[in-house]
């Protein structure tokens, strides 16, 4: 059995498992527990409808500007990044704007 065959069935293909422990949506050994399983049905769901506007803007501008207002832990950012902008060409960035310091201290280490 390989590594993909491994993982919970709702990971998408080409997705980083490692990014997925590191925001603790998956455990150490690659599986959901429920809570995390709730949050990444989430952010799915999100993306699924903000693909296509993504699509557009990077058709008419070849970038996206993208501003997550309460990011919090930075899941969907990251995820956004993972899914969408890292297979593709442009100066495209994600901010995230936060308030509590210790939520942008983790986000930033985790991007580094």
């Amino acid at each position: 059995m390989n590594q993909r065959e491994q993982l919970p069935a709702e990971i998408r293909p080409g997705q980083s498992v490692e990014l997925l422990k590191e925001l603790h949506i998956l455990t150490r050994d690659a599986k959901l527990n429920q809570d995390s399983r709730r949050k990444l049905k989430q952010v799915y769901h999100l993306y699924r409808f903000i693909e296509p506007l993504l699509d557009d803007v990077m058709a008419a501008r070849g970038a996206v500007q993208l501003v997550d207002h309460g990011a919090g832990k930075s899941y969907l950012g990251f995820i956004l990044y993972d899914l969408y902008f890292k297979q593709r060409e442009g100066a495209s960035h994600i901010y995230g704007v936060e308030t509590r310091e210790e939520l942008v201290a983790a986000s930033r280490a985790l991007a580094q």
